[in-house]
């Protein structure tokens, strides 16, 4: 047995999925020591080899350096891999996945520096400024944006679809009414009160209240709100007649709309473009001012609902979004 091509694999695996010898240990139950000791040349008992492969999310033999006969199932391996987590890790284990996975997006020769999870995605410049540490990557394939640190992380993956991204837009009309609709005095804050209750119908003299608004702006902008459906609404019978009730008809796009607006309102801190720096993002077809669609704003039609999903508030990232920007 090549104990030294052992741990060379232990170590090469581990960076890959971006794990820490403490993170590695705790998954097989041994001490990060331990691990130190395997990636230095020692050898692992036996008896861990198949912990430390489904931890990885290689094969055995991928830990003595043989490619093995054996087709190896990479959703099951992820799967697997994922699994050995506790369930609230899981989004983020993935997140680091991703990150990890980002150099094998490049064309061969290049790459992008050793960066890691960072400890904050707030880097103090010395200017005062609050920014994120925001990653961009262009290629001829997509973009990637995502931040990746300790206290905050997201990716986003955007293959380029075969008729170009502008395709897909809708008419600016579309985006012109939504804009012009967030600028109006007390939207932001109508939205950032639903979604920071239980997901449920409401009438607009219960949200006047709460947000101490004249109904009557509130009753205005949930109209607006709801021709663009980003709620809808039913018709209640009362005593006294019937009023209007309103829903969130979207209850998880709010937040990833806010993120990635605060991204494109400042410059990337790492950004890589990979291919031809000339090419413009929108190079297959014009975004068009108007065309045929049945619905250009829409709900969301696949929804798989897990937990508890009358607790939808959001998080304090959000709210100093709001008051940063």
């Amino acid at each position: 047995m090549n104990d030294y091509l052992i741990g060379i694999q232990i170590s090469k695996f581990r960076k890959a999925a971006g794990l820490t010898q403490v993170e590695l240990g705790e998954a097989v139950g041994i001490s990060s020591q331990a691990v130190s000791r395997w990636e230095c040349g020692g050898t692992p008992d036996v008896t861990l080899l198949p912990a430390i492969a489904d931890k990885l999310g290689v094969t055995i033999d991928a830990l003595f350096g043989r490619d093995g006969s054996e087709r190896v199932d990479t959703e099951d391996v992820i799967g697997r891999w994922l699994c050995s987590f506790p369930k609230k890790e899981r989004l983020n284990q993935l997140c680091r996945l991703i990150w990890s996975s980002v150099k094998y997006l490049l064309d061969d020769g290049l790459g992008i520096p050793e960066m890691g999870y960072l400890e904050t995605c707030r880097p103090d410049m010395g200017d005062g400024l609050n920014r994120l540490m925001i990653s961009q990557l262009k290629t001829a394939s997509g973009i990637l944006l995502d931040i990746h640190a300790e206290d905050l992380t997201f990716v986003t993956l955007w293959p380029e679809p075969k008729d170009g991204y502008a395709a897909w837009l809708a008419p600016k009309e579309e985006y012109r009414r939504l804009f012009g609709l967030l600028s109006r005095q007390g939207c932001l804050e109508l939205l950032e009160y639903l979604h920071c209750r239980k997901r449920s119908y409401f009438v607009a003299e219960a949200a006047a209240e709460q947000l101490k608004i004249p109904c009557e702006t509130v009753e205005d902008l949930l109209k607006a709100l709801e021709e663009l459906q980003i709620l809808r609404s039913m018709e209640l019978e009362l005593g006294s007649g019937e009023v209007k009730a309103y829903e969130l008809a979207e209850p998880t796009a709010f937040v990833p709309f806010l993120y990635i607006a605060r991204c494109f309102m400042q410059t990337g801190m790492n950004y890589i473009c990979v291919g031809n720096y000339d090419t413009p993002l929108l190079q297959k077809g014009k975004w068009k001012d108007q065309y045929i669609s049945q619905n250009t704003v829409q709900n969301g039609t696949n929804y798989i609902y897990f937990g508890n999903y009358d607790n939808s508030c959001l998080p304090d990232d959000i709210l100093e979004i709001k008051k940063d920007n």
